[in-house]
């Protein structure tokens, strides 16, 4: 028996229901004749604008009260900034540059470091950071003070910048008795990008330069080496 079409309706209903519930409002930005500029979602545009914000508050304005409607792109709800509290990073990477020691030997490193500290406002991170840096000739243990600070507070892709100095213990093997390693001063400078992926967790990225004091000393005759160095970096945060 075929059916009626009255026995389709509930079927219909429950089709069309579905793809209205399905949708998703557009995310817009209200720009009000005041000056004020509301984000959310357009939950109706006629006869009155209402719009819903990131709260779940609802806003209604007269298509008087507004001056335009700016669609923008949808931001994660998970992601909203953190401007203080405890900061993790782990980051790992080479230390670029065309470098040789005063055996000849060109000096390519990898560089791996975790850093704990504390983010009191957007622009002021401190935190305490230990590595090590490999060297075809000479190892190092960095133990460095971190200033780090971000650029901007909006979206999930934060850019930044860091500043490090310390103390590189030289950490080199030797079986030679006339010859000793030595460490000595280290700092680093750059820039970054931060990627967030919820609030307390992201992906980072950055560039910057480095520089690694350290000593050779060879039948009583001390020489300082300076290793100069591109530093790129990648890891994660928490």
């Amino acid at each position: 028996m075929k059916p009626s079409p009255l026995q389709l309706l509930p079927l219909i209903a429950l089709f069309y229901s579905t793809l209205v519930l399905g949708q998703t409002a557009p995310t817009m930005s209200l720009y009000l004749k005041n000056g004020s500029v509301i984000h959310g979602k357009l939950k109706q545009e006629s006869p009155v604008y209402r719009i819903e914000t990131y709260d779940k508050s609802q806003w209604v304005f007269q298509p008087t009260e507004v001056e335009k409607v700016i669609p923008h792109k949808a931001l994660n709800p998970n992601i909203r900034y953190r401007d203080k509290g405890f900061v993790h990073y782990t980051e790992l990477g080479p230390l670029a540059m065309s470098n040789r020691a005063s055996n000849g030997v060109t000096t390519s490193a990898f560089s791996f470091q975790t850093t704990n500290g504390y983010k009191f406002n957007q622009w002021l991170y401190t935190g305490v950071g230990v590595g090590a840096d490999l060297y075809a000739v000479q190892t190092f243990v960095p133990v460095v003070l971190c200033i780090r600070g971000d650029f901007s507070q909006k979206g999930d892709k934060i850019p930044y910048y860091f500043l490090e100095g310390g103390y590189g213990f030289n950490a080199t093997s030797n079986d030679l008795d006339n010859l000793r390693f030595g460490g000595g001063s280290t700092f680093a400078g750059g820039i970054g990008l931060r990627i967030l992926f919820s609030n307390t967790t992201g992906f980072v990225i950055g560039a910057g330069y480095r520089f690694q004091r350290s000593t050779v000393t060879q039948l009583n005759r001390e020489t300082i080496e300076d290793f100069n160095r591109l530093t790129l970096r990648a890891g994660f945060t928490f």
